[in-house]
């Protein structure tokens, strides 16, 4: 392969990889410039608010099988 289609291949390749990355439903979370000190505080954002919504959705399950079960025993 000639030195300028390899250089038109490698450029191809990655203006590729960057469109995938940064045009999908679903982009990659980290940044290349994100320390480490970052990203733990990211994970631990995404664990609190993870936790708060399975507490929150225990809650309201706890409070239908309330409701169902007082309008049970009313009838």
């Amino acid at each position: 392969m000639s030195r300028p289609a390899f250089f038109i291949v490698l450029i191809a390749l990655i203006i590729g990889i960057f469109y995938v990355m940064y045009g999908s439903d679903n982009p990659p979370e980290t940044s290349f410039n994100q320390t480490p000190k970052e990203y733990i505080q990211q994970i631990e954002q995404k664990k609190a608010v993870r936790m708060a919504v399975e507490k929150a959705l225990k809650q309201s399950e706890e409070r239908t099988r309330q409701a169902l079960g007082e309008s049970e025993s009313q009838r």
